[in-house]
């Protein structure tokens, strides 16, 4: 991983800075810095932060290499950062742990401020064998997972999750797609019975939109089924990507 400090209006190599941050964000890039959104991620981010300073973005895409990263900016102590890592391969499937425990979450509606929360969260409920673990309201229902968003399907209806989560760039890819295909949506608790009968959706800038193969719960695994859909969808938030023009 490398680090940069934005200072006196370019970035300078830094240490890795370990948090707590105010505020983040981040997304996967391919090839030669062709990314999926990424207006939507730095509106986002800057919702919270407040306006990038002029000649940020530009610097930052020239610091972008070759090949499949995952850069994240974060803003902590007044301080901006970059921070370029190697990327993981994206997941063919999400293996999840359902739990029901309280909610470590304190600032839901951001990204950041709750990573080190949402570790220790992983560290002690997290089933081995699975990939991320369930934030689960007082109901029962899945609002999302720490590191990535849900969404289900009950036949031709695309569900999406009740409750405060993160305002997911990727869920809201989904949603506007199925708008732009006249697919009804509907807004519903997600609950373990739910994801029974219905193929349930990872979704992150990281990995896409990643079915859910199993759920582990303290009574068993669930099998979420199929859906004939994912190949499609998949294909067509892959073929999102593109290079990015520098803006000042």
């Amino acid at each position: 991983m490398s680090t940069y400090l934005w200072h006196q209006s370019s970035f300078i190599p830094s240490q890795p800075y370990p948090g707590p941050f105010d505020v983040a964000d981040s997304w996967r890039t391919l090839a030669d810095a062709h990314s999926n959104a990424l207006p939507l991620h730095l509106q986002r981010f800057e919702s919270v932060a407040g306006p990038l300073p002029a000649g940020f973005v530009p610097a930052m895409l020239q610091l972008m290499g070759p090949g499949d990263l995952f850069p994240r900016i974060s803003l902590a102590g007044g301080q901006l950062r970059l921070d370029i890592r190697p990327a993981p391969p994206a997941r063919r499937t999400t293996r999840l742990t359902y739990v029901q425990a309280p909610d470590p979450r304190t600032k839901p509606l951001v990204k950041g401020p709750d990573f080190p929360a949402l570790a220790r969260y992983r560290d002690e409920y997290q089933a081995d064998g699975t990939d991320d673990t369930a934030i689960v309201d007082s109901s029962g229902a899945m609002v999302e997972t720490t590191t990535g968003a849900l969404v289900a399907w009950d036949e031709e209806t695309l569900i999406l999750p009740t409750g405060q989560a993160l305002p997911s760039i990727t869920l809201r890819q989904v949603a506007r797609r199925a708008a732009d295909l006249g697919i009804h949506t509907e807004t519903r608790p997600i609950t373990a019975e739910l994801a029974a009968e219905c193929p349930l959706w990872f979704l992150n800038s990281l990995h896409g939109i990643s079915p859910v193969s199993k759920l582990h719960t303290s009574t068993g695994i669930i099998y979420p089924p199929s859906s004939p859909l994912i190949t499609a969808w998949q294909h067509w938030w892959w073929g999102c990507f593109r290079k990015e023009p520098a803006r000042d």
